[in-house]
């Protein structure tokens, strides 16, 4: 890269000068680590080409222990994208489970008021079985009342037929 320096008007009319632009460090492998200063709107909108290094040239050294630090940059970068796929899944998988627990919520909420109708009908039946029963009770009762006084009555009016009957004989 060239260095530069002065006022740069964009297309767009943003124009950057020394004291409005901003300090940067290069993570480029042939000037890893070195400053300069760039446009303050790099990467966020409309910019101009303003830039300038503030650092002299990396050395030998440098330049070969940037494509090491590159390595490890990129080999940081993909463990990080991993880990980021991995936690969109996981929280993929949260918001499922959620949504499953919900819908087991709402089935057991539904299940516990079928159960409750079912106990009230069953207790409504109880006690139409009980009066049921009293009734049948009351009926056997009455029954056995009307055969008690209907067979004295039927002896009565046996004796009397035969009493009326032997007297016809004689």
């Amino acid at each position: 890269m060239s260095s530069s320096s002065g006022n740069y008007l964009s297309s767009s009319g943003h124009m950057c000068t020394y004291e409005t632009s901003v300090l940067r460090t290069s993570l480029t492998v042939d000037n890893f680590g070195r400053r300069f200063l760039g446009c303050s709107r790099y990467k966020v909108g409309p910019k101009c080409h303003f830039f300038q290094w503030i650092d002299n040239p990396t050395c030998m050294r440098g330049n070969e222990a940037a494509h090491l630090v590159q390595q490890k940059l990129d080999l940081l970068r993909s463990e990080l994208q991993l880990v980021q796929e991995r936690e969109r899944v996981a929280t993929q998988i949260a918001t499922e489970a959620t949504q499953m627990a919900e819908i087991a919520l709402d089935r057991a909420a539904k299940a516990t008021k079928r159960e409750r109708k079912f106990q009230a009908s069953s207790i409504q039946a109880k006690k139409i079985a009980v009066r049921a029963l009293e009734q049948e009770r009351k009926s056997r009762f009455a029954l056995m009342l009307s055969w008690f006084f209907f067979f004295p009555y039927i002896l009565v009016m046996l004796f009397h037929v035969l009493a009326q009957v032997r007297m016809l004989e004689c």
